[in-house]
């Protein structure tokens, strides 16, 4: 508040930025929400979204959707703004009305505001002129005149030529730092501003210098972060700006700080600990109790109770977060058994009763909300001009009994007003992590295309969406027809789909009615209400939220009077899908806690597990022949069909297509608790066998166009998508040489695929049907009609002689092998390779099937899921080896630095530690070590084991299913894997029985 007193103070610098350093649970967040609540008193107050991509954007962004956020007194700080510009103005009464009071603008009225800010103030009122053109009119009733003015200050592009101009706003983009320059200085003019930097220990983390595993993107992306975090200070204007981070993060900002920008920051930095006394303690508990006793009219025996003044001894242990928790746990405790207990001790740390509520209680609750649900009128909610009032109160309104029924810390963020960026939004504070969860929820009823484009464009920079960064998720509700089939739309869609955004195609109308009926019986403040909704779980069972949160947990009483989900439910989202309501709840997903994989036993008997999160950065196995390598490969597969993660595997000597078998009887290597998981999974999990070039069983094929009629109107996306046309054509047409013959026949088929385009695009048989019978202009070349009939011959024999490009059998789309059928949880599919017998032939496949696996990933990232789907590569020797560069070296590459982002793990498999290139090794965070007899390649396997801080002397000698085993963060450790769910045989099946269980889907 000293450095805000100062900015007050200020004629127009800011003052010495602000680190407010603390451990998690610490109370660094709370600090800066106390600080707002004496700030909007005299000033602004900006918390920052913090956009990886780009630092200016990102704060420009802040600036916009802080103005439009409600204070404590109910206005936003726009029209604040607008208020206190009246008065430093000097505006008439009439003018002030007009500005003031959401009336339509006219542009005489706008100038003359423009000119009396330029007499008031010169230099700024000059030079933030658009800016401020545009801030004023984001205040005015005119809907239009409103989104013209968002679109200035967000850097669009105008949507109608010479919008702008007609209110005098500059028609070009201003770069972000200039527009953030602008804004401040314009608020500065009537008070200072508090800028706070929360939430950036994850950025920190990941760019840490130092370890083994950062890409140089994450290092760049730091870089950019403190070059922006220092100039802050010299482009604004009256400003305080407080950052508030972990101990190890500020570190690092210390580290990367270039010379003596570290002065821009008052020295020494504020430092939050765990609570330093019992008063302490007991004073924040008393204050937390407070509101709410005073609320109920209550009066407690002491300002504390029911917990008792003495268990505050032990307080100095904890941070305030652990202590906020303990108290929740004993309240939610009491509440759930109906009985109260004075906590006599923080130690006390008792899970809440399991006392079931009489049904007495709630029935009559019961009746209310089904009269409610059937009664709902929702059309408000889908209407393009009520739905920012009614959706935003019907999601809020939910999302709040949502928190209630989960009994966790959530936050719902108030609800916004105007024309929203987001209609509702749930956060799940930090709690042993460094990030700060996020839920975004935006409907969109318009039929315009402009305005649901710009819809899209707002919630993914409120939201924060960036691959890297899943933990910031949002949700586009369609209610309405927009459009998506022009350039332009599909564009901004496939644009929010790659930044991890999710579109619900299709909002059930018994949804809305209950999100309806719950926001009305919360509004009616019943004593019960709390209790029914986590009896009951109303909010959890919708086919919405079971699709962003999954199943809810167990109830404590029986099931709730719900309205049946509809038919055409949403769709799974790259191969995990909802629960299905119907179906057995599985144990892995009832829990709260992140969905782990059993990695191995050590030799203590000590369970040693992973994250699903961990495997994006994949995993490497390092073992011979009869080291049990496979039956590792095939749990691994296994435990992720049970968590929801489908699989793509290739399988290159047969022994991975039982993946669907039985066991006959429970093999001697499964331990407690593994047939009932084997159950599970081979009733949930549907195995699919390919075969591909083999007709006789499931054939795979690919596309070898891409569609580049949709991209025509973007010269970015047209001009790489041709490349890799031009690129996958030219081989198959023997023209890939480095001849000028080559060179001119790539010419031509890059001319003809542009015309093609242009006329509307195809397959391929109808562009080789175009460069056989060329017509007149398309190029300028000599004997270009000879040639291209010679081209269109020579790839029509391609076809002929190669089925998986001519396009025979199933097209290969990675969604369709992803995706499993309605009733199952995940789908593995078993890329056989029986079919390709030469290692070129192998190669060439792979190639294909990794490039249209990367493209597909990135525009189906994993969003809010830890790990989206499975790809598993046995015998990688073979595919990327560390010597010579094969046909899928390159694509190889691609997929295990990138993959990561998009949610896609990559398990990498090989008897030749020494074969495989060393860049795949490199990518693995996770890697096991199993038996290995051949002397050099033992070798090489110590060699990198030494590495990574181990030296597995012993690992000749290793017996079949043994592995030492080394995870991100963790000591190499000597564990036992667990013994495959499904059959593994000592034979592996034939190619005829590959063949028959792919015709026979078995």
């Amino acid at each position: 508040m000293a450095a805000f007193d100062d900015a007050d103070a200020s004629s127009g610098s800011s003052p010495l930025s602000v680190a407010v350093v603390g451990e998690h649970g610490s109370g660094k967040t709370h600090v800066l929400g106390a600080a707002y609540q004496n700030v909007c008193r005299r000033g602004y107050f900006f918390p920052v979204i913090l956009h990886i991509s780009d630092f200016w954007s990102g704060i420009a962004k802040t600036y916009l959707e802080g103005l439009r956020q409600p204070g404590p007194d109910g206005r936003s700080q726009l029209t604040r703004w607008l208020n206190r510009l009246t008065k430093r103005l000097e505006l008439s009464q009439e003018q002030e009305e007009r500005l003031t009071n959401r009336h339509t603008l006219a542009k005489p009225l706008l100038d003359e505001i423009i000119e009396r800010l330029e007499l008031v103030a010169p230099r700024w009122g000059q030079e933030s002129r658009h800016a401020a053109r545009a801030l004023i009119l984001l205040g005015a009733g005119d809907a239009e005149a409103r989104d013209i003015a968002d679109s200035y200050l967000t850097g669009d592009e105008e949507s109608v030529p010479g919008e702008r101009i007609q209110w005098g706003i500059l028609p070009t983009v201003r770069p972000a730092k200039q527009r953030v320059q602008a804004i401040s200085r314009l608020l500065a003019l009537t008070g200072p501003t508090l800028l706070t930097i929360d939430q950036i220990d994850e950025l920190t983390a990941r760019s840490a210098r130092g370890t083994g595993d950062v890409e140089p993107e994450a290092i760049q992306v730091l870089d950019q972060f403190m070059v922006g975090l220092m100039d802050l200070r010299d482009t604004t204007a009256r400003t305080a700006t407080v950052v508030a981070c972990q101990p190890h993060s500020w570190e690092r900002i210390r580290r990367f700080a270039i010379g003596s920008a570290l002065d821009r920051f008052e020295q020494p930095e504020v430092r939050l600990d765990r609570i330093p006394s019992p008063e302490v303690g007991r004073a924040l508990i008393a204050a937390w109790f407070a509101p709410r006793y005073e609320k109920a009219g209550f009066h407690p025996p002491y300002p504390t109770w029911p917990v008792l003044p003495d268990a505050f001894d032990e307080v100095v242990r904890v941070n305030a977060r652990q202590l906020l928790q303990t108290v929740r746990r004993h309240v939610q405790s009491c509440l759930d058994s109906g009985q109260l207990r004075e906590m006599t001790a923080l130690s006390e740390d008792r899970a809440p009763a399991s006392t079931v509520p009489a049904m007495s209680t709630l029935s009559a609750l019961d009746e209310k909300y089904a009269t409610l649900v059937a009664t709902a009128d929702i059309r408000d909610a889908v209407q393009p001009e009520t739905e920012n009032s009614r959706m935003a109160e019907i999601l809020e309104g939910t999302l709040n009994c949502y928190a209630i029924e989960q009994a966790r810390p959530f936050e719902v963020a108030p609800r916004p007003g105007g024309n929203p960026w987001f209609h509702a939004q749930l956060r799940l504070p930090p709690d042993g992590s460094d990030v700060e969860q996020s839920w975004s929820f935006r409907a969109i009823a318009t039929s315009s295309p402009p305005a649901s484009q710009r819809v899209l464009k707002r919630l993914q920079d409120s939201a924060g969406l960036d691959p890297e960064f899943p933990h910031r998720r949002a949700y586009v509700l369609r209610t309405g027809n927009w459009p998506t089939n022009t350039p332009k739309a599909g564009q901004r869609l496939a644009a929010f789909r790659k930044a991890g955004g999710v579109v619900i195609d299709r909002v059930s109308p018994e949804d809305l009615k209950v999100f309806a009926a719950l926001t009305q019986l919360r509004n009616a403040m019943d004593p019960e209400f709390d209790r029914w909704l986590r009896a009951r779980r109303p909010a959890g069972k919708t086919t919405l939220f079971r699709t962003v949160f999954g199943n809810p947990s167990s109830p404590v009483d029986g099931p709730a009077p719900e309205p049946e989900p509809p038919p055409d439910a949403v769709q799974p989202l790259f191969g995990w899908p909802p629960v299905d309501p119907d179906s057995e709840p599985l144990d892995d997903l009832e829990t709260d806690e992140p969905p782990t994989l059993p990695l191995g036993t050590t030799e203590h008997g000590t369970e040693v597990h992973g994250s699903l999160l961990s495997l994006r950065k994949h995993t490497a196995v390092f073992a011979g022949s009869g080291s049990g390598k496979t039956v590792l490969l095939r749990r691994l597969i296994e435990e992720c069909a049970l968590q929801g993660v489908s699989s793509i595997v290739l399988d290159p000597n047969n022994d991975l297509a039982r993946l669907g078998d039985p066991w006959p009887a429970p093999p001697p290597g499964w331990r407690p608790g593994d047939e009932t998981r084997a159950e599970r999974y081979l009733r949930d999990t549907e195995v699919v066998v390919w075969t591909p070039r083999i007709e006789g069983g499931r054939p795979l094929s690919f596309r070898p166009l891409p569609d580049l009629a949709a991209l025509v109107d973007d010269p970015d996306e047209f001009g790489q998508a041709l490349e890799t046309a031009v690129a996958a054509l030219a081989p198959r047409a023997r023209v890939d040489s480095a001849t000028a013959k080559a060179d001119r026949a790539q010419a031509l088929l890059r001319e003809v695929l542009t015309e093609f385009a242009h006329r509307g695009g195809g397959d391929l048989e109808a562009f080789l049907d175009l460069l056989a019978d060329l017509p007149e202009g398309i190029t300028s070349f000599s004997r270009a009609g000879t040639v291209a009939t010679e081209l269109a011959e020579t790839l029509r024999a391609a076809v002929i002689n190669d089925p998986l490009f001519g396009g025979r059998g199933t097209m290969f789309d990675p969604a369709t092998l992803l995706t499993p059928t309605a009733g199952k949880r995940a789908r593995v599919s078993v890329i056989s390779l029986v079919g390709l017998p030469g290692e070129h032939q192998r190669q060439g496949f792979v190639n294909q099937l990794q490039m249209a696996l990367f493209a597909w990933i990135k525009n189906n990232p994993a969003g809010d899921r830890p790990l989206g789907g499975l790809f598993v590569m046995d015998e990688a020797q073979t595919l990327a080896p560390s010597g010579a560069m094969t046909a899928c070296t390159a694509s190889t590459l691609a997929l295990v630095s990138q993959a990561r982002k998009y949610g896609l793990g990559l398990v990498f498999a090989t008897q030749a530690p020494k074969g495989i290139h060393n860049r795949i090794v490199g990518n693995t965070a996770t890697q096991y070590f199993g038996f290995i007899n051949s002397p050099v390649q033992v070798a090489a396997a110590k060699e990198m084991a030494a590495r990574r801080g181990s030296s597995v002397m012993d690992i000749s000698r290793l017996n079949a299913g043994e592995f030492y085993l080394v995870t991100e963060g963790e000591p190499f450790r000597r564990v036992s894997s667990p013994m495959s769910l499904s059959h593994h045989p000592s034979s592996a099946l034939t190619p005829e029985e590959v063949v028959t269980r792919a015709r026979l889907g078995r």
